[in-house]
């Protein structure tokens, strides 16, 4: 079963990173800081990290 995609208002809420995020974030590697800050986020509304091959 498919999943509506997601209003503006909540991509903001689930996908913006916060202030405390933000340092944790900027400590990282230049190359690996999107990488990360979406593994944070996923992990954070999921509270697990994304299964390898891109399911769900």
């Amino acid at each position: 079963m498919e999943r509506p995609p997601l209003g503006m208002d909540e991509l903001i809420e689930h996908w913006t990173l916060l202030s405390d995020e933000v340092g944790l974030v900027s400590a990282k590697q230049e190359g690996t800081r999107l990488a990360f800050a979406l593994l944070l986020r996923y992990f954070t509304q999921h509270g697990r990290f994304p299964r390898a091959g891109g399911v769900s």
